[in-house]
């Protein structure tokens, strides 16, 4: 019986090593298969972001490339260019300005409006999303003067002008804009400012020469307005004195009784007839 029971303690205690060994081999297990859960969901968001990171990139350089072809008068490449950009970068909202650009370059008007439409949706964005962004208030200007929204672009001109004092291009855009609202005042002001900012700016300077011509044109204009309404009055003042004269003359009144205004008529002769 002794040896018996030593048997089955002995047994015993081998299961029970044997299941320990066994628990300590699942957990570790486990450990290693989390761990390289985790490492796989690491490395997977680490190369999303690389990717994203040079997909930027890659959709900066082509726009930046756009823009010399656009320079240089290359319409059809830099489109082209810009249409690559934009299938990396949907969201880059220059990528799509500056395609909007080329296509009305290329005289493709319904595209080039489009294009416009999906930049101004995405720098308006970016100023409510960062109101300090000066850069974003003066591209939501060009987009908006390109749609031909000229108080919407002037109010985004003035705002990049506000956040950056010195963009000598932002207030000759502002002129641009108050000059096609007649704003001649609003407009010489600030083809003044670019002036200052940038003396050798020949548009700027035309601009200005433009701005206050129609400043004087409306002066004139006004002065001329002025003339003509007191000129009115003053004749119908006179024309009133007139009907007032005639009013206060007496009238010539008839007796119907008088036979002062008749002819006399003739006596009849006997001898000779009627």
């Amino acid at each position: 019986m002794t040896t018996l029971f030593g048997i089955l303690k002995t047994n015993t205690k081998h299961l029970v090593c044997i299941a320990l060994v066994c628990f300590v081999s699942f957990t570790c297990g486990c450990r290693r298969s989390s761990n390289n859960n985790r490492n796989a969901n690491g490395s997977a968001s680490t190369t999303g972001q690389v990717n994203g990171e040079q997909a930027r990139r890659e959709a900066q350089s082509l726009v930046e490339k756009g823009k010399e072809l656009y320079k240089n008068d290359q319409d059809e490449q830099a489109a082209q260019a810009f249409e690559q950009a934009v299938r990396l970068q949907p969201e880059m909202a220059e990528a799509h300005l500056r395609l909007g650009m080329a296509y009305a370059a290329l005289e493709k008007k319904d595209e080039a409006e489009e294009s416009y439409k999906k930049a101004l949706q995405l720098y308006k964005q970016q100023v409510e999303a960062d109101p300090k962004d000066a850069a974003a208030y003066f591209y939501l200007g060009e987009a908006h003067s390109f749609l031909h929204h000229d108080e919407d672009a002037a109010r985004a001109y003035r705002q990049a002008t506000r956040l950056k004092p010195d963009d000598e291009e932002a207030f000759y855009q502002l002129g641009k804009a108050e000059a096609k609202l007649a704003n001649y005042d609003g407009a010489a002001a600030a083809f003044q400012k670019a002036l200052e900012l940038d003396p050798d700016d020949s548009r700027a300077s035309d601009g200005l020469e433009d701005a206050r011509a129609g400043v004087q044109r409306i002066r004139e204009g006004k002065k001329h307005a002025e003339e003509m309404l007191k000129q009115q009055q003053e004749n119908e003042n006179a024309n009133g004195n007139i009907n007032g004269n005639s009013n206060l003359r007496p009238r010539r009144t008839v007796n119907a009784n008088s036979n002062s205004s008749k002819r006399p008529l003739p006596k009849r002769s006997p001898t000779k007839p009627f």
